[in-house]
């Protein structure tokens, strides 16, 4: 279908504007990972357990929209492409969505919470962070074929979302004391719905059957023929559990880290000075990626990272209450997470080339799905892992930090350190599998010798 050769390379303008798109979506999970569970059990007065027990049951939802949304952004047909469309139609939604999180009525009682908090939760993040954000990390892998501006891409990316993290985390609670948990949602829902309106419209498509600027052209193949060599692609798997370990990793952290501020040092103002330690590192590492890609590969320096988060989640561990060294054992832990942050989303836009590489067909949206739906399972599974593990320790929902017994303050500091710990191992082995790069140089010869035919 396709006429040119020329490879696609993008303007720092359009990897700006696409990295504003996580900028968006980063919004929500910051705000999920960090400050949802906290918001349920101490301000909406919902049991920890049950906030866990229901974060796990909407996996299964999950499961069933991710499948479809994949299917529906490789049938999408539009002037816009195949996933950049839904980065426009999920705009509002998304900031309805969080709105709706964080406005429990006060007036329910403690079955009408809890239904309620069901209801918009599996409204937010089933639907619409997946109808948002599988087309958005679809995106990537039809705007070039370009390894290193991938690379580049997604470290700009990161370094903007970290930005973002360090935002939010700094600024929540003392926005929350001033104008309550309403007002502090709808000013961050209107940030997300205009940060993704610039990013559509300044990314294009350029690759695919229906690409804007024509410059490689793929052929449309339907989903009976597209789902079975999808499910043939070995990193397809291995691709949806290291999302769903990192992400447990990332939401079970940010959760711990504001139950340990408010009720082990007894002071929530902590939560952004934790933020900027593991934040600022990251951002740091993700400045020199790209150069760092380039010499040693995406998945050294991914497995390099996850040994860092190992040693940094001991060092947390291991501090106890000792400030000093909590700083440092997560702003160790933040250098790790750097490449590997912005390694395994520019890694899913790989794992689609093997795909087509490997079997002639190109799927885009069911191999995002691994993405989708590993950062969701995750999201959901450690908020399940980490409010368990308060239940287990005897946490005492809407009690001042000072009443919370000793089993409950050992909970705590065990899930900001050694927890860390035990699912960076598990990141770990899973990235010495995950060996794409073995492959990438001959994929991408092949690919584009395919598409210049």
């Amino acid at each position: 279908m396709a006429t040119s050769t020329k490879e696609h390379r993008l303007g720092m303008g359009e990897k700006v504007a696409y990295g504003l798109g996580d900028c968006a979506a980063n919004v929500y999970v910051a705000m999920a990972s960090t400050f949802l569970t906290a918001f349920y059990t101490d301000t909406v007065g919902i049991a920890a357990l049950a906030v866990g027990t229901m974060m796990l049951v909407a996996r299964i939802f999950d499961g069933i929209t991710d499948l479809i949304m994949g299917a529906i952004v490789d049938k999408t047909k539009s002037k816009y492409g195949k996933a950049r469309p839904w980065v426009l139609w999920s705009a509002p939604f998304m900031c309805i969505g969080l709105i709706l999180l964080f406005t429990v009525p006060s007036g329910l009682n403690a079955g009408g919470k809890l239904a309620y908090a069901y209801v918009s939760y599996i409204f937010m993040n089933c639907l619409v962070y997946t109808a948002n954000n599988l087309p958005y990390n679809a995106l990537l892998s039809r705007m070039t074929l370009n390894v290193q501006d991938r690379a580049t891409t997604a470290s700009i990316r990161f370094i903007m979302t970290q930005i973002t993290t360090l935002i939010i985390n700094a600024v929540t609670m003392p926005l929350v004391a001033a104008c309550g948990w309403v007002v502090t949602s709808v000013v961050f829902g209107i940030v997300e719905m205009v940060m993704l309106l610039v990013c559509f419209l300044f990314c294009k498509e350029h690759i695919g059957e229906d690409a804007e600027a024509g410059t490689i052209q793929v052929e449309n193949v339907p989903l009976n023929v597209a789902l079975p060599s999808v499910l043939k692609n070995k990193y397809f798997y291995l691709q949806a559990l290291m999302f769903l370990f990192l992400y447990i990793f990332v939401v079970a952290g940010g959760m711990s880290s504001a139950y340990f501020c408010n009720v082990v040092l007894q002071n929530p103002n902590l939560i952004g000075v934790c933020s900027s330690a593991q934040t600022i590192p990251a951002m740091i590492a993700n400045f020199v990626n790209p150069t760092l890609v380039q010499k040693f590969g995406k998945r050294k320096l991914m497995m390099a990272g996850c040994v860092l988060m190992i040693l940094g989640s001991c060092v947390v561990g291991l501090a106890d209450t000792n400030l000093t060294l909590i700083v440092i054992g997560i702003a160790i832990r933040g250098f790790g997470m750097g490449p590997i942050m912005s390694g395994i989303f520019a890694m899913t836009a790989d794992v689609v080339d093997y795909g087509e590489w490997k079997t002639g067909i190109r799927s885009e949206g069911l191999i995002n799905s691994c993405t989708s739906f590993g950062m969701k399972v995750g999201i959901g599974l450690g908020s399940a892992v980490g409010t368990g593990i308060l239940a287990m320790g005897g946490y005492l929902e809407g009690t001042a930090p000072e009443f919370q017994p000793a089993s409950a303050i050992s909970a705590i500091k065990f899930e900001i350190g050694y927890l860390g710990a035990i699912i960076s191992a598990v990141c770990l082995v899973l990235i010495i599998l995950m060996n794409i790069d073995k492959h990438i140089k001959q994929i991408q010869a092949d690919l584009e010798a395919k598409h210049a035919n």
